[in-house]
């Protein structure tokens, strides 16, 4: 098995496996992290993955089909998207997508700092959540307030892309 490099990060690894056409990512997280995850104050980011992806899918948001999901190791499909970034500009359809999406993690209370449009594909006209690691579902206990999610969302959405943010905005009847 030939794997080749993706990307490195701080804290993970991405490995794509062109034989079974499905990328490996292997997470290696400082040693706070370990210790919030062994006492179960938040989930592994491997069970996080998938976690999110059921919840995404739920409201109707595609994400990459797992084929395995360790603590510190993800398996999933190959997408063959492109991403986002390189077709939102044109294309209304697929800015009602990411925009529903946007507006359901709202609703639902689901966090990412990361929701920029680089961190989506688009396959046949339709939009995935990639790097669902990084998501935080709403605990019993414990929420994001969701003025940091349109914080981070602003930071993300600059730019060329802004356009997005003040129509996310709209449809949530929040002034910038």
């Amino acid at each position: 098995m030939t794997l080749q490099l993706i990307q490195t990060g701080k804290y993970s690894r991405v490995d794509y496996d062109p034989e079974r056409d499905e990328f490996i990512k292997v997470f290696s997280p400082k040693r706070f992290d370990r210790l919030r995850y062994f006492l179960r104050i938040r989930p592994y980011p491997g069970h996080n993955f998938a976690i999110i992806a059921k919840h995404l899918e739920r409201l109707g948001i595609a994400t990459p089909t797992i084929v395995t999901s360790d603590k510190y190791r993800l398996v999933t499909k190959n997408i063959h998207g492109v991403p986002l970034k390189q077709c939102i500009q044109g294309s209304e359809a697929l800015q009602t997508q990411y925009l529903d999406a946007l507006e359901a993690f709202y609703h639902h209370k689901i966090h990412c700092r990361g929701l920029h449009t680089g961190n989506f594909l688009v396959r046949d006209n339709c939009i995935i959540a990639i790097d669902l690691d990084a998501y935080k579902a709403p605990h019993r206990l414990i929420s994001f307030p969701q003025r940091e999610y349109l914080d981070c969302l602003s930071r993300s959405l600059s730019g060329d892309e802004a356009f997005l943010y003040h129509a996310l905005l709209k449809r949530l009847n929040k002034t910038p």
